[in-house]
């Protein structure tokens, strides 16, 4: 079964960001994570999720390796290098998901 969480990161740019995410994600997990500018609605009455819109915006937002790890003190997480090529910082909402583990590993090469 997958869990995904939407996270808001407020005035963005390039670089490495770290999302700990205790009992759901470990160093075994599989993860994959959507990027896209977004918006926070502050009247919103409906708390976080409902208040946080993703839009299309015009810069291009990319998420590029991500690596899950174990327990380093707030429970298992995930980092990856966010790029926003983009000339001032922007609101970037991602959508982190874990999904099933692997079932199996092969070695090529």
């Amino acid at each position: 079964m997958s869990r995904t969480i939407r996270v808001m990161w407020s005035n963005a740019s390039s670089g490495w960001k770290n999302f700990n995410w205790g009992g759901v994600i470990d160093q075994n997990s599989v993860i994959h994570i959507a990027a896209s500018e977004g918006v926070v609605d502050t009247g919103s009455l409906f708390g976080p999720l409902a208040a946080i819109s993703r839009t299309r915006g015009d810069a291009p937002i990319y998420v590029k390796n991500v690596r899950p790890h174990g327990d380093d003190g707030g429970g298992g997480g995930v980092e990856f290098y966010l790029q926003v090529d983009w000339n001032s910082p922007l609101n970037v909402v991602t959508d982190i998901t874990v999904v099933d583990p692997a079932e199996q590993g092969v070695i090529v090469g």
